[in-house]
Parts: C-alpha cells; sequence; structure tokens
C-alpha cells in the first residue's frame, strides 16, 4: 500500500449559469405575443396554417460546405404545414398534458407566439421565423419519437400479453397517464441568450437555442440536427423514467462532468438526429461551419482520419477512441460530445446491418433501434428496482434489496453511482433486448429468420464494446436462497471467440502511479477554486446537501498549501497508472458509504483470497467479516464512510471508525460535521461529489500522459468530474492520519463485473462452478469483491 505524498494541482473549473426561471405550466390566456404574418418577407403560396422553413440546415441545403454567414438564407426556405393552433403549441402524444410543448422566443417570452390570421411565414432574420422554425422540427422529432413508441408496445405485447420479457409497463399501452417523467410541457426558447451553444435543462425541462458571438446572423435554431439532438436528451429522459411513477425521483441520464453515461446521452442524441433525418452526421452548419465541432456518425465520413473506416478493424472502437475528436485528431479531449460517437456509428452501424441482413428499409431499420433503446433505457432507469414488467422481485437499482421505501436514497445512488450506465452496461442489456426481439425465433422478425447471435456479438466486439460474458437475461435472477445458482435461468454466454477486438482486463493492474518521485495524490484546497466547485455542484443540482454549520460558508479555514488541515473542504485526483499493456476505459473511483465496518463501526478485515485487501490486521483494530450473498437484504448497518481514524494509545495504534475516535476525544456530538451521525464527525465525502471519472488511461500511462499535448507535453487542467471533494472538520487533531478506503473500477475490467472460479469455492456466494462468469449482483457491488481497493492515507496538517 503506497502512502499519499500531497501535491498542489490545478483546477480548471466548468461555469455553470444559474438557473432561476420557474418550469410551471405556462396561461397562454396572460401577455399574448402576436405578430400579423404580412409583416413577414413574403406569404406568397403560403396557405391557412402553413409558413416557410428551414427543411434541413443551410449546409445541406445549399450543397456548399463554405456557405458563408452573409448568405441570404430566406433563398433557401420552403414552404411546409406548420400547425392549426393558434399558438405554437405542439398536440403530440403526452398523457394528461393538453399539449405536450411550446416555443417561444426567449426565456423573457411569458407565452408562445401567436397567429392572427392563421399563417406562419416570417424572414429569417426575425425571431419569429426562428420559433416557426423550431416548432416545425420539434414537431418533426416529437411525432416521430412516440409514434415508435406505439409501435414498439406493438412489438412487445399482444393484446395484454407480452411476446418476451419487456420493460415497457403494460398500463401505459392500456392508455392510463404512466409518462410521468413529463409532468409539464416541454418549453422551446428558439432565440436564447447563450453563447455559442444550445442545451436541455433537465431541471426545468426546457430547451435553449443560442447565438453566434463572432457571426450574429447565425443561430443554433436555424439547424434542424440541432434541435433533433437537443430534443434526444428530452426523450431520453422520458425513457429512463417510463416505469418511475409520479412521486419517484427521476434517473437522469449521466451528471453535467465527464462520465460515460452522459458520454452515450451524447451519442444517442446524435442518433436521434439520424432517426429523423436519415443523415450520418451532426450539425453541419451550427457545430460545423465555423466551430469545428460537428460530428460524423459512420466511420466513412471524410471528417475521419485515415486510420477509421467501415472495415471491421477499423471501427470506431471502445476505448482507443474514447478521446478522439476527428476536428482535431492529434489532440487528446476528455469529453463527453466526442466520447459519444463510439455508440452513434454503432447505431447507425446496426441500422446498415438490419437493413442488410433483415431486409428491412432504412426506416424501419431505424424504427427497430429506436425502440431497442427505449427498452434499454427504460430497464436501466427503474427506481423500483424490477426493471421487467411483472417482475414481482427486481434485480436491478437495489430496491428489491432493501427493505425500505423504493424510492428511497439508495436506488438513486445505484443507477448514478454503485452499478451506473457505461458502456458496458449499456451494451449487455442493449445486447440482450436485440438477442430477445431480432434473435427469437419464436418470433422470426429478420425477414422470416432470426438475426443470429454470431451477428450481435460480432459487430458489438467490431467496436470494443463486447465486455460481458454473458447476457444475463435474467438480471441476475439465476440466484436463489442464499446465492445458490438456479440452473434454470442459466444466462446465455456469449461465444468467446466472437471476442476479438473487445479486452478485458484485471482490477489488478490498475495501481497508484509507481514513479518514484509520484504522488498518491493532488490536492486542491485554494479557496476561490473550492467556491467556484461548490457553486458548480450546487447550480447543476448534484450538490444537494448543505456543508456543515461547522464548515464556514465563506470556507474560512482554507489555506492554499496543497495540503489537507482542519476546517478545509478540499478536492483530490487520484494519480491512477494503468499498469497493463492495454488501454483502460471508463475508470471511476468511488468515496460512497459501503459496507466494509462490523455492526460496532470496526474496519473490516477482508481475507485476501475474497477481496485482495487484507487490511486492517486484527492487532491494527480490524475485525473479520463476511461478505453478503448475492440477493442477501441490505441495513443501515451495511454502509459505513469510506474514512477511518489512526487512534494513538500508549500501547497500540489502531485504525477505528469516527464514532469511537469522537468517544476517545471525548468531543460532544453537536461538534461533528454531522451532528445526527458520529460515522461522519471528523470528514465525509460531499455527496454529489463522491464519484470521479477519468474517461481512459492508456497503456503503462497516468491520466497526464494519456492526455498530453504530444507537441508540449502539458495535459489540461483537471475539471471537476476527476476529483473527490470532502469536507474536513475543524475540531480534528493535526497530526492525525485517516486512512481512506476506495473502491475504484474501470468499464473494460473482468473481475469488477464478473464472478471468477475462485469466488464459486466460497461456500457464502454460490457452490456452483458454472457461476463463472456471471454478474455481481446489486448488493454484492456494496462491498470489496467487484472493486479495486485503494488506499489513500491522509495526513491532516496544520
Amino acid at each position: 500500500m503506497k502512502k499519499e505524498t500531497l501535491t498542489t494541482f490545478t483546477l480548471s473549473t466548468l461555469a455553470l449559469a444559474s438557473l432561476v426561471l420557474s418550469s410551471c405550466v405556462p396561461n397562454a390566456g396572460s401577455g399574448l405575443r402576436s405578430r400579423d404574418s404580412a409583416s413577414a418577407v413574403t406569404s406568397t403560396n403560403v396557405g391557412l396554417y402553413q409558413g416557410k422553413i428551414l427543411a434541413d440546415n443551410p449546409i445541406i441545403l445549399s450543397k456548399n460546405s463554405e456557405l458563408s454567414d452573409s448568405f441570404d438564407l430566406n433563398k433557401l426556405l420552403s414552404v411546409a404545414d406548420i400547425t392549426s393552433n393558434t399558438f405554437l403549441t405542439g398536440n403530440s402524444s403526452c398523457n394528461g398534458l393538453t399539449y405536450c410543448f411550446e416555443v417561444r422566443e426567449n426565456k423573457d417570452s411569458p407565452s408562445a407566439l401567436q397567429t392572427t390570421n392563421g399563417k406562419w411565414a416570417y424572414g429569417v432574420s426575425t425571431p419569429e421565423f426562428l420559433q416557426v422554425n423550431t416548432y416545425y422540427h420539434l414537431n418533426r422529432v416529437m411525432d416521430n419519437f412516440f409514434n415508435n413508441l406505439v409501435s414498439g408496445y406493438d412489438l412487445a405485447y399482444t393484446g395484454s400479453t407480452a411476446n418476451y420479457k419487456t420493460a415497457l409497463p403494460l398500463t401505459y399501452r392500456n392508455g392510463l397517464d404512466q409518462f410521468y417523467a413529463l409532468q409539464n410541457p416541454l418549453i422551446a426558447y428558439a432565440d436564447c441568450d447563450v453563447a455559442d451553444n444550445a442545451y436541455f435543462d433537465r431541471a426545468l425541462m426546457t430547451l435553449c437555442f443560442g447565438y453566434f458571438t463572432e457571426h450574429p446572423a447565425m443561430k443554433w435554431a436555424q439547424d434542424s440536427t440541432v434541435v433533433y439532438h437537443e430534443a434526444g436528451h428530452f426523450f431520453q429522459r422520458l425513457q429512463l423514467n417510463i416505469r418511475n411513477p409520479l412521486a419517484y425521483s427521476k434517473a437522469e441520464m449521466g451528471n453535467i462532468f465527464y462520465d460515460e453515461a452522459g458520454a452515450i446521452g451524447e451519442g444517442l442524441s446524435d442518433f436521434y438526429s439520424y432517426f429523423v433525418n436519415g443523415r450520418a452526421h451532426f450539425a453541419e452548419w451550427a457545430a460545423g461551419r465555423y466551430l469545428a465541432a460537428s460530428r460524423p456518425m459512420t466511420e466513412d465520413d471524410p471528417l475521419h482520419i485515415s486510420a477509421v473506416s467501415s472495415d471491421p478493424d477499423q471501427r470506431l472502437a471502445y476505448p482507443t477512441y474514447l478521446n478522439y475528436n476527428p476536428n482535431f485528431s492529434s489532440l487528446p479531449n476528455e469529453d463527453i460530445h466526442t466520447a459519444g460517437m463510439i455508440i452513434s456509428h454503432y447505431l447507425v452501424a446496426l441500422t446498415e446491418d438490419l437493413q442488410d441482413k433483415c431486409s428491412m428499409s432504412k426506416t424501419g431499420a431505424a424504427n427497430t433501434v429506436m425502440y431497442l433503446l427505449t427498452e434499454t433505457l427504460a430497464e436501466h432507469g427503474d427506481l423500483s428496482g424490477k426493471g421487467i414488467e411483472g417482475e414481482t422481485d427486481g434485480r436491478i437499482n437495489l430496491s428489491s434489496a432493501y427493505p425500505t421505501d423504493p424510492d428511497s436514497t439508495l436506488s438513486r445512488d445505484w443507477f448514478s453511482l454503485v452499478n451506473p450506465i457505461n458502456y458496458r452496461t449499456f451494451m449487455q442489456t442493449f445486447a440482450k433486448n436485440l438477442l430477445k426481439t431480432l434473435g427469437n425465433s419464436s418470433l422470426n422478425r429478420c425477414a422470416g429468420s432470426i438475426y443470429t447471435r454470431d451477428q450481435i456479438e460480432t459487430l458489438i466486439d467490431d467496436y470494443g464494446l463486447l465486455l460481458f460474458r454473458t447476457y444475463n437475461e435474467n438480471r441476475n435472477h439465476s440466484y436463489t436462497g442464499a446465492g445458490v445458482v438456479d440452473s434454470s435461468k442459466t444466462p446465455t454466454a456469449v461465444n468467446s471467440n466472437n471476442r476479438k477486438k473487445s479486452v478485458l482486463i484485471s482490477k489488478d493492474l490498475l495501481i497508484f502511479d509507481p514513479s518514484s518521485t509520484a504522488s498518491s495524490a493532488y490536492v486542491i484546497d485554494n479557496r476561490t477554486t473550492m467556491l467556484s466547485g461548490i457553486t458548480s455542484l450546487q447550480s447543476a443540482g448534484l450538490m444537494t446537501n448543505s456543508l456543515s454549520a461547522q464548515t464556514p460558508s465563506d470556507l474560512g479555514f482554507n489555506n492554499n498549501n496543497g495540503k489537507i488541515s482542519p476546517g478545509e473542504v478540499v478536492a483530490i485526483a487520484l494519480n491512477l497508472y494503468n499498469n497493463s499493456n492495454s488501454t483502460m476505459g471508463g475508470i471511476q473511483i468511488l468515496a460512497n458509504d459501503w459496507n466494509h465496518a462490523d455492526a460496532l463501526g470496526k474496519p473490516c478485515k477482508f481475507s485476501t483470497s475474497e477481496s485482495k485487501d487484507n487490511w486492517p490486521q486484527t492487532a491494527e483494530g480490524g475485525t473479520p467479516c463476511t461478505l453478503p450473498s448475492p440477493n442477501a437484504a441490505l441495513t443501515s448497518d451495511n454502509f459505513a464512510p469510506v474514512c477511518f481514524m489512526q487512534l494513538n494509545e500508549p500501547s497500540s495504534t489502531r485504525w477505528v471508525s469516527q464514532s469511537e475516535f469522537k468517544t476517545k476525544l471525548a468531543l460532544d456530538s453537536s461538534m461533528c460535521l454531522n451532528k445526527n451521525n458520529p460515522k461522519d464527525c471528523f470528514i465525509r465525502a460531499i455527496k454529489g461529489a463522491d464519484q470521479a471519472h477519468y474517461s481512459k488511461l492508456n497503456p503503462k500511462s497516468t491520466w497526464g500522459q494519456t492526455m498530453a499535448d504530444p507537441e508540449t507535453g502539458k495535459a489540461p487542467g483537471l475539471d471537476w468530474g476527476n476529483v473527490l471533494m470532502f469536507e474536513v472538520s475543524k475540531h480534528i487533531p493535526p497530526g492525525t492520519v485517516i486512512d481512506c478506503r476506495l473502491r475504484v473500477r474501470f468499464t473494460n475490467c473482468d473481475d469488477c463485473y464478473h464472478k471468477q472460479k475462485a469466488d464459486n469455492t466460497k461456500t457464502n456466494y454460490t457452490s456452483d462452478p458454472s457461476a463463472d462468469g456471471y454478474d455481481f449482483t446489486d448488493v454484492e457491488m456494496n462491498g470489496p469483491r467487484p472493486y479495486k481497493i485503494l488506499h489513500l492515507q491522509i495526513p491532516i496538517v496544520d
């Protein structure tokens, strides 16, 4: 175990706007804004309820990739049916709502644009045009999405009978108002006051299409692919929460910083653009013309480097291309938008493969893929723990194993922290849905036959994503009783011969930087920087709990000495090293509470064969602990803070809980960081900042070496997603040593997700060796076995 040395490090912060607007349903009868279409450029050939729109983005319509921002876009307009409504409010299928969405000019507009003569023709330079154009394309993608949802039910059900295990809730099919994620209409601001950006605000349920600082004539709402992409984030929220009742909190696709769920979400949104227009490139005009940020969705796109092609050996494979930006191909780029290209490329390739193998039309293949995405996200987002319709005892997001409110904090923690969506978990569930639908011989939906397992696995492997050993189609229902395998529910195994590009690596090969002069971690305690980080986390809704009353709001104890002192709030970045000869992707570091202490709070000493973390020894305060069986119920005693305290006594030095350390100091509980829970008395990971991510580590490299500019040798500054944040009590004595037992894993890790043969010798897991390669259950992910355990020993310095 390597002792931490403290090093000051630069942290580049991500500025977030403070969002203060209400998300209430607007009153269409007040504050009306109207503009007679006589003020438009022309109403010629525009009939009742029609208007002028850009049918595609200006680059595509002009067939000129170098189109100038001074070009008169009115020359590219066409006539289209808009709406017979008085206002720009859309009436797509939105259960329980009068209308599904509306389009306004900006955040100061009290209502949607109104027409007085039933026509919607305006010049491109007017804000009215932007609203009409946004409305037309938003309505188009809404229709496609909800029609796909209806047709998906026709695939999943025959009447009220499910054709296979489906995540789609039957009650929604039967006409009940089950789309609980849609409580208010979506509001789109077509001329939003935001520079060089467009976004979906999931807290306020709004879309914002901004402007270009250097090119004032250009607007994001002029590019229909951007409308489809941002609406795609809204649809993902619906898909994730289709099984979550109204009172439940909502599952979200990633956090605002880098993580693989967010990357997948961006790739899905790019694909939603393809789903509408069938064109495998995103934002040629808005992101591509001057920002050099448009994104391809096929390897044959000329924007790609020559090493990328549709040849199976040259696909955009994971994790090699996680940091690849085709616009700046030589510079590593840790960004969810470019990392998401891996999933968008796979989905387009799958669409093309279904056209070829299953004789589907392009539209039919895209609709099939979209339906499979709905199935996949609906299962992952289920916070009740069931995942599949009709199940009485689920195995996802823990709730079935936790005997309290199914919408407990733990359910959300499992979705976002403990078993989150990443490239492995997403692809395993997606592959399972392919297998049970197009690979189902009782349905024969692939040109009268099936889309075979080899076909499923081969294409997934082309993208380096065959990172699972079974399809886990019973969602770990193969376990019964005390963890014994039920042979009637044996999961279908992946054909290992199909795993040619997808590399699985042992967790033991992820270590601290072994260089003799290297630090194990970097500490950031600059007051201004940390205040900025806290504001960013709070604005994003990630940090919902306040700092302790013991910590001054101005972080007055932070002294910017690059060490950890009493009373500080600090960020810590681990200096990890990939000791393998293959690239590691999706590194996740967890500092949340987990099952590593006994009922009295003593630190567990797990045997080497079980967890490879034989710490601390009995003489140092460790106590032997047994690991939970795969489907055991959890209680509050199964969760302990990540950090223990070193207690120096005349006769011994022991590692103890924070509760025992408080007692030894005779500190009153009111002086703890959490006065209601002495387990968190002296140091605590800040909830919402208790996980950190690195996109990838190259072979024999640290993150800094992986991200280094090849010309300068320098890596970019850390972002808030790369660090853990801790709050330290002002009452902790200087000289105290803290050990934080962090859990680390990565997406293409073998033994982080799959049971190994050695595990099956333990009778408290299973006595059936056929369980080799089975997934760990959610309960087991509360312990040490699926992770590499790293000890961060922190001396407190005054």
